[in-house]
């Protein structure tokens, strides 16, 4: 009897043993499914989210021409540094605070010493630039102020060994179509919806002349810079329009 009841003991114990050990076998189970899943959805959501990222960049791309795109797939995209462009021909930036494409023509060039009531004497004066401009991305982008440099300064440009102070001539005010500081315009500052395109006069406040100038889009200096790259426009002072 005592033997009977010893078997009886061992085999309950040997079951509560084996149930014990299947339900942490579940519930090992049931964690590793859960993580299994969290995984997965955390993997789901990165593919997602590179995914929409690699569209814009498609789409960025699809509206740049292909030769001055540096890396596609760089996000933003990255583009080629534009120097020596002619005036009436197209240069494209990306913005620093946006990250979006920016297309920008320059039409014509005046020099000038009046602008209503701003004036300049001596051999001070203004470069008043007639641009175009056209966002290319989806988001509303400010447009930063051009400056100009001496057409010998172009590889300093380049190299981002031009500072403040080197400057020809400084991006100062947005004109209306008269050459008047714009009065509509109280900021001082231009912001384009998506797929927005306007034609804005810009006066560059020269301290001197040059027989050939610069005007360009991308200044580096400080650690700051308005645009990731550049664009610049390179032109004879015979080919500025007098004011």
């Amino acid at each position: 009897m005592k033997k009977y009841l010893m078997i009886m003991m061992i085999l309950v114990a040997s079951i509560l043993l084996l149930m014990a050990c299947g339900g942490e076998n579940d519930e090992s189970e049931a964690s590793n499914t859960e993580s299994t899943s969290d995984q997965t959805d955390a993997d789901d959501s990165d593919i997602e989210s590179e995914s929409e990222s690699d569209n814009e960049n498609q789409e960025a791309s699809a509206n740049l021409p292909e030769e001055i795109i540096l890396d596609a797939d760089a996000d933003p995209v990255e583009l080629e540094d534009q120097m020596g462009l002619e005036i009436g021909e197209t240069g494209y930036v990306i913005t620093q605070s946006e990250d979006l494409p920016l297309a920008v023509t320059l039409n014509s060039v005046e020099r000038t010493q009046d602008l209503g009531a701003e004036t300049k004497d001596g051999d001070e004066f203004y470069l008043v630039g007639n641009f175009t401009f056209e966002n290319l991305g989806d988001s509303a982008v400010e447009v930063e102020k051009p400056d100009a440099a001496y057409g010998s300064d172009e590889s300093v440009i380049l190299d981002d060994e031009l500072t403040q102070g080197d400057l020809l001539g400084v991006g100062t005010w947005y004109l209306d179509e008269q050459n008047n500081i714009d009065s509509d315009n109280p900021t001082n500052s231009i912001s384009l919806e998506p797929s927005g395109e306007e034609n804005h006069k810009i006066a560059i406040s020269m301290c001197d002349g040059a027989d050939e100038y610069i005007i360009f889009f991308g200044l580096y200096t400080s650690n700051n810079r308005d645009y990731q790259n550049k664009a610049a426009w390179t032109f004879q002072s015979d080919q500025v329009d007098e004011g």
